[in-house]
């Protein structure tokens, strides 16, 4: 049956035998293989191997992760340290921070105490009450 639309199927020249002989035989292969370890030490069969192939190659090991441990002491230590200062730092700003805010409150109590001698309007006093009143408000609803 045809559809009146010309094949473009064309025909393939007869292959040669030997081409098809060389392309069915499998092609040399090779297999690569890796070993990985977790940690700073390889099992004792790698750090064998290590010594055949390098003069005290186990040895050198042993001290590249003996320093890589040292290392890591070190700068967890200077971590730990400077973590340490940034919170006293913090704590000195915080007590600081207090200590103005006692004074500046004392401050405004007595100022009104004063007004109040003096016969200052009432809104002078609640003027002066208003301060550390508010900043004690404040602190207790805004809290970290």
């Amino acid at each position: 049956m045809t559809s009146g639309v010309p094949s473009r199927a064309k025909k393939r020249p007869a292959a040669d035998p030997q081409a098809v002989q060389a392309r069915t035989v499998p092609p040399e292969q090779q297999i690569a293989t890796a070993t990985a370890w977790q940690g700073p030490l390889p099992p004792p069969e790698s750090l064998e191997r290590f010594n055949a192939i390098v003069e005290h190659g186990a040895e050198r090991i042993f001290h590249m992760a003996e320093l890589e441990q040292q290392h890591r002491i070190e700068s967890e230590r200077r971590a730990l340290d400077s973590n340490i200062q940034a919170a006293k730092a913090e704590t000195d700003i915080a007590w600081r921070g207090h200590q103005y805010g006692a004074g500046i409150s004392a401050l405004a109590i007595l100022a009104t105490v004063v007004s109040v001698v003096l016969g200052a309007h009432w809104a002078v006093s609640v003027a002066l009450v208003g301060v550390p009143l508010m900043s004690a408000v404040r602190a207790l609803i805004v809290r970290k």
